[in-house]
């Protein structure tokens, strides 16, 4: 037994129950102490991108309730979803033992092959998702956002960090492992970025780059509720993969088509959203 946690329970339980109780409490605390950092980084980013969205929107009368209603959404998905990681911390296989610091260049080279290799687990992880309902009842919160802005990318259920994790970060660690603190810095300022760029309420064409970055206008294809952009636009960084396997579509110009999904209600209350997945999987949704 290790950890203060489990110390203390050990004076109050039996020895098993409080010694895997209180390593799970201590993984748990661990997690929502080493996302602190990251996710102010975060929110600091999305509050430059809503100025900019405020400033110049794609799709205009976006008010703040929305917002406001995925940064609760965020809340439910840091701290429920590193209750559930967690125990994959606890229980699951060691992964990535630390390696080596490489050179600030090879750590740059090691941060775009990860991201590569992140997204092609995950493009494929996100194609299950809209194939499978056991997989779409957890990835409709994220869809349901009729205003898609900065902070939908925060709009998602708790347990796809334990999903994900397991599936999609897990091949990318037995890859790549920990590279050091310069290659973590990267990946992580990567990933963000990725993540709150291309959900923004904003008129931004890439031209000929919207092939090798995601950008907003490309992923807006993605959350599209028109018929011809279902099942378009999967990548979350890099869309030469869907144009290599089949689900691109080059949005025009001026495409901006409007956002959302069938199924759960944008506003939807919180307890019927965080129950909606398990009303689904017990055939009553």
């Amino acid at each position: 037994m290790s950890g203060p946690i489990a110390e203390s329970l050990a004076r109050w339980l039996p020895v098993a129950l409080a010694n895997g109780l209180g390593l799970w409490l201590d993984a748990w605390l661990a997690l929502l102490d080493r996302a602190a950092k990251p996710l102010a980084a975060a929110l600091a980013v999305v509050l430059v991108c809503t100025a900019f969205e405020v400033w110049r929107p794609a799709e205009p009368g976006q008010g703040p309730r929305g917002r406001l209603r995925n940064l609760v959404h965020l809340f439910f998905f840091q701290t429920l979803g590193s209750a559930a990681l967690a125990l994959w911390v606890v229980y699951g296989p060691a992964l990535a033992p630390s390696r080596h610091a490489p050179s600030p260049l090879v750590a740059v080279l090691l941060v775009a092959a990860n991201l590569v290799a992140l997204d092609f687990a995950y493009y494929w992880y996100h194609r299950a998702q809209h194939r499978f309902p056991a997989l779409w009842a957890i990835h409709e919160l994220h869809h349901s956002d009729a205003a898609l802005n900065a902070t939908t990318s925060f709009r998602t259920y708790w347990l796809e960090m334990l999903v994900q994790s397991i599936v999609v970060l897990t091949p990318s660690l037995l890859l790549f492992g920990d590279q050091g603190p310069v290659h973590g810095f990267g990946m992580l300022i990567g990933t963000y970025a990725f993540l709150v760029f291309s959900h923004c309420n904003v008129r931004l064409s890439l031209g000929p780059l919207a092939l090798f970055v995601c950008g907003p206008q490309v992923h807006r294809i993605h959350h599209s509720r028109l018929p011809e952009h279902r099942d378009r636009n999967f990548a979350q960084y890099f869309p030469l993969l869907d144009r290599i396997f089949g689900t691109w579509h080059a949005p025009a110009r001026d495409e901006f088509p409007p956002t959302g999904a069938d199924g759960l209600a944008s506003d939807a209350p919180f307890a019927a959203a965080l129950a909606r997945p398990f009303r689904i999987w017990a055939g009553r949704g």
